[in-house]
């Protein structure tokens, strides 16, 4: 490639159009394309709706708001529409008539290209059953997936929160998120991809717009009901592989080169796309400007350093996001092994597992004796310092961005008692629970003051559970017993 070739992809990269980037192709045919709705929007609602652009166009224009599918389902409000249909905020009328704390679900109306295709319906609805069995707390669950004369749709749960894309956008003036801060989030989404594929499902469409990221910091990804499943070897009467491809679900600014050449779907192509989005979080920018992965080969794009990253790091980056299948990650669990802190490591959990009991036994000696009591003489070998070392930061990460006691097995708590587990005397886990319980206990006070005892409670248990004889915990629990005495 000479100089002005250079110049040239140079230019392009870094001035994509959002048309280019991040429109969702629909070829339902497999004939001619056309490009839809960018579900991308410069007008966030900090809702559902992040995660599919507004736009006047409405792809399901028989249905609006009022109407009620299936008899049970009552069209609220629009929250947003895209590539594959309307999404519409609904109360669901059997929740409500059983009472249940949470009547409204999101109702994702399918637009004309499937209710004109009925081979494209069943294979999405039999797909549609595989999602559902994918629980996972950084997966959306789905509830249902059905049709009401020509109109078909797909109820799931509600989230409130933003899009990973209008994030994105938040954090990309300051050149993206620290290591530190964005592994949470990369972890929660290889987590979620992890368990699909062992599931042998790919989602094929993953991208920031597909990705929520919850009021709680929770991260979901969404979609996977118009997920490619993976081939097997098995072949059976249930026969037919629905491909997302069939119905446009890519995105070419996250498309591996096999999905634009139109190739079997493989987990490597959901591998390009996570380290797309990783690369994202972690620079504010694309790699490729948002360019697919057929323009970068052909100009021989490379994406620029990301500043403040570790060597390895970053070489596990520009691995996952090798444009030719053969030389790219061969697996998420790769991924994470390659880019994520050692404690995450099979070879960690491992350890875990061997030292189960002593955990059990270094969380008991933890609460039961105080933080200046002498220490035992315990043996610990450089492998297991080295554990110690990099599971007091990972600890240091999740306290920084407030995951204190949840998701389960990924939070500063976890961590810290993972420390305990290898030395049941380590001063510096120690003083980290310390520091958790003290961190809900001001939460608790808080909600106190603003007299919601009920929530105080709850976060006064979620303290004691992790440090059980924690002062201003216990008193607080005894005051609002005394409030409510009177």
């Amino acid at each position: 490639m000479n100089s002005n070739d250079s110049d040239d992809a140079t230019k392009v990269a870094t001035q994509p159009t959002a048309f280019d980037a991040d429109a969702t192709i629909i070829a339902p045919q497999k004939t001619k394309t056309s490009v839809v709705i960018n579900p991308l929007t410069d007008h966030p609602t900090h809702r559902f709706s992040d995660l599919e652009s507004n736009d006047n166009t409405d792809p399901s224009r028989d249905i609006s708001v009022g109407s009620v599918l299936k008899n049970r389902f009552v069209l609220k409000e629009i929250l947003g529409s895209g590539g594959m249909g309307t999404v519409f905020r609904a109360t669901d009328l059997r929740r409500e008539e059983a009472q249940d704390q949470q009547t409204d679900v999101a109702l994702k109306v399918l637009n004309k290209e499937f209710r004109d295709n009925p081979e494209l319906f069943i294979a999405l609805q039999r797909e549609t059953k595989k999602s559902q069995l994918l629980a996972h707390p950084n997966i959306v669950n789905v509830y249902d997936f059905d049709r009401d004369g020509p109109t078909i749709f797909m109820v799931m749960e509600i989230l409130q929160g933003q899009s990973l894309a209008h994030f994105i956008r938040t954090i990309a003036p300051a050149g993206g998120l620290p290591f530190k801060k964005a592994w949470p989030i990369i972890n929660g989404l290889a987590s979620a991809l992890a368990y699909a594929h062992k599931k042998n499902i790919i989602h094929s469409d993953f991208k920031p717009g597909n990705v929520f990221i919850t009021e709680d910091n929770e991260v979901k990804v969404l979609d996977f009901g118009i997920a490619c499943a993976g081939r097997t070897d098995k072949r059976d009467d249930d026969e037919t592989v629905f491909n997302a491809r069939d119905l446009g679900a890519l995105t070419p600014a996250y498309a591996s080169l096999e999905m634009l050449e139109n190739r079997e779907p493989d987990p490597r192509d959901d591998i390009y796309a996570l380290a797309c989005v990783s690369y994202e979080i972690l620079s504010g920018k694309h790699p490729f400007g948002k360019l697919s992965a057929q323009k970068a080969l052909e100009v021989n794009l490379q994406p620029p350093v990301i500043p403040g990253l570790k060597r390895r790091q970053w070489k596990a980056i520009t691995h996952a996001l090798a444009i030719k299948k053969e030389k790219r990650t061969a697996s998420i669990e790769q991924f994470l092994d390659e880019i994520g802190p050692k404690p995450l490591l099979p070879r960690l959990l491992a350890v875990a597992a061997v030292m189960g009991l002593i955990s059990a036994i270094g969380g008991y000696v933890y609460v039961s004796q105080n933080i200046d009591t002498a220490p035992q003489v315990i043996e610990i070998s450089p492998e297991q310092k080295l554990q110690i070392k990099d599971l007091l930061e990972l600890a240091q990460i999740h306290f920084d961005v407030g995951f204190l006691t949840a998701p389960s097995g990924s939070n500063a708590s976890w961590a810290y008692r993972q420390v305990l587990a290898i030395d049941p005397y380590n001063k510096d886990a120690k003083l980290g629970l310390e520091k958790i319980a003290d961190s809900i206990h001001k939460q608790a006070n808080e909600l106190f003051d603003q007299q919601q005892f009920d929530d105080s409670l709850t976060k006064i248990e979620e303290g004691l559970e992790v440090m059980p004889k924690h002062e201003g915990l216990l008193d607080l629990k005894d005051k609002i017993s005394k409030v409510r005495a009177h």
